[in-house]
């Protein structure tokens, strides 16, 4: 879990107990945005690793997972290829 999800989490409980401030809900839009792209690089990564396993690139396919386990501790991932 990156830090932006545990804002998120802050800010619906916060928002659950009273209205947010306009503060507030800019940080919960950027929050928003960075999980937006989280969830694309994500997702993008997965395609590619399932490319690299039907073509059998498993170099590609050990780069992938490199990079899926780099997205999901520091929420990006460097370009290897």
């Amino acid at each position: 879990m990156l830090l932006i999800h545990q804002r998120l989490a802050e800010l619906y409980t916060i928002g659950c107990k009273r209205p947010l401030t306009q503060a507030e809900l800019t940080e919960q839009q950027h929050c928003l945005h960075a999980n937006a792209v989280y969830c694309w690089e994500i997702s993008r990564l997965n395609m590619e690793e399932q490319l690299a396993a039907l073509t059998a690139d498993t170099l590609w396919q050990q780069d992938i997972a490199a990079q899926l386990q780099e997205v999901r501790i520091s929420g990006k991932a460097s370009r290897r290829r």
